[in-house]
């Protein structure tokens, strides 16, 4: 599971429930919010990114079965981080919370040692 890009869609559609279509969040906003994840996990775990420089960090511009190289440790990480930059854009001041804690988790989780 979360082994390429239509599963981390679908997976974070789930936690936003938005899973009948048409979808509030596209497929172009939630790719940006995968290709925003993986560069703030090179940006706080760089190591996890091995041989990759900030310049070569993989980018997806299609919902695809294309493989996210990322450490299944952090995957679900990922999707956190991918939720809450999702709702962050909603106007309700509960999404901003849950959000908040969704990124909390991604940096919480990465920083941690041993995952």
């Amino acid at each position: 599971m979360l082994d390429n890009v239509s599963q981390y869609i679908v997976e974070t559609r789930t936690l936003l429930q938005d899973v009948i279509a048409p979808y509030r969040y596209s497929d172009p906003e939630l790719l940006s919010t995968l290709n925003m994840g993986l560069m703030a996990a090179y940006r706080i775990r760089a190591d996890l990114f091995m041989g990759l420089s900030s310049s070569s960090i993989p980018s997806f511009t299609v919902n695809d079965t294309a493989a996210v190289p990322f450490d299944a440790m952090y995957r679900t990480a990922l999707v956190h981080y991918m939720t809450g930059h999702a709702q962050l854009r909603d106007e309700e001041d509960t999404q901003d919370s849950r959000a908040a804690a969704l990124m909390a988790s991604f940096k919480a989780t990465l920083s941690a040692v041993g995952g």
